[in-house]
């Protein structure tokens, strides 16, 4: 495995494995009077249907996709966000591996079916 693959597949890890599992595990706690933003999410999605409260957490994973690809596209020189319009050189033990960085994410995320 190159390494450009191995720091996407430990970031896709982290993003969809990790994060977007403990996002879900805690918006489906119970309801409570809790202020914090995970309370007051989880509060609103109890009063949507369960098809929609697992159709709004699959949208979880879109955003997370999404927000990562953005960042890979930028360190890959692909995608250039305001105010951002040089290239980057991104080192992994010292290795370049940008260039490929949001392909193999999306197609990580692809096989995933998170926009399915």
């Amino acid at each position: 495995m190159n390494l450009d693959e191995q720091v996407v597949n430990a970031i896709f890890k982290e993003l969809f494995e990790d994060n977007s599992i403990r996002y879900k595990q805690s918006l489906k706690k119970p309801v409570n009077n809790d202020v914090d933003v995970y309370a007051r999410a989880r509060n609103a999605l109890a009063k949507l249907s369960d098809t929609d409260k697992d159709d709004i957490l699959d949208f979880i994973d879109v955003v997370i996709a999404d927000s990562a690809s953005v960042i890979f596209g930028a360190f890959d020189g692909t995608h250039y966000p305001d105010n951002i319009d040089g290239d980057f050189i991104v080192n992994y033990k010292g290795n370049e591996i940008q260039g490929d960085l949001q392909d193999l994410f999306i197609e990580k995320v692809e096989s995933k079916g998170v926009y399915n």
